[in-house]
């Protein structure tokens, strides 16, 4: 791998890396995000939800730090609020940042969350990679050991909620992941 593909490659694991603060859950809803500055509008799936924040799935992501009003909408039920997109990748998604919710919506959101605590399975935030042997991709970088397992450990969550891989096959990735 060449130093420039090496810095490309550690830019886009930074920029995917999230420090979550709350736990996330898979959610599925609808979602209508309006670009507050450029007033364009977009829908796609939402696939996982936080007190802070959520992923949507989308071919057309707005742009890493675009200010969007969100509107997710659930059986009968939608919460509005603003968000920045925390990260964007073209053709698969975007994450965002919850930046400002009124008041009046808050109980919507608890009340999901509420639901998905009782009947989820443990959230991805839980999820516990030991230390095993990993070269790094960058040395004297951002991007460590732990990142990358930590990356690893959440896409082999991700691929298993989404019934990519089996439960038994991800426990089988996650055993050697811990190697």
């Amino acid at each position: 791998m060449s130093p420039a593909t090496r810095v490309d490659y550690r830019r886009r694991l930074d920029d995917l890396v999230e420090r979550r603060s709350s736990p996330r859950y898979a959610f599925t809803a609808t979602v209508e995000a309006i670009d507050t500055k450029a007033s364009i509008r977009m829908t796609g799936r939402l696939s996982d939800i936080s007190s802070h924040g959520c992923y949507v799935d989308t071919i057309s992501p707005f742009a890493k730090n675009a200010n969007v009003m969100l509107t997710i909408t659930r059986e009968a039920q939608s919460f509005k609020t603003q968000a920045n997109i925390s990260y964007s990748m073209t053709g698969m998604g975007m994450g965002l940042s919850f930046t400002n919710t009124e008041p009046d919506q808050l109980p919507v959101l608890e009340a999901w969350l509420e639901e998905l605590k009782t009947s989820a399975p443990t959230p991805q935030t839980d999820l516990n990679v030991t230390s095993g042997t990993f070269t790094p991709v960058v040395e004297n970088g951002k991007v460590t050991e732990d990142i990358l397992r930590q990356v690893l450990g959440e896409l082999i969550a991700v691929l298993s909620r989404k019934r990519v891989v089996s439960d038994s096959e991800g426990m089988a990735l996650m055993r050697k992941l811990s190697e």
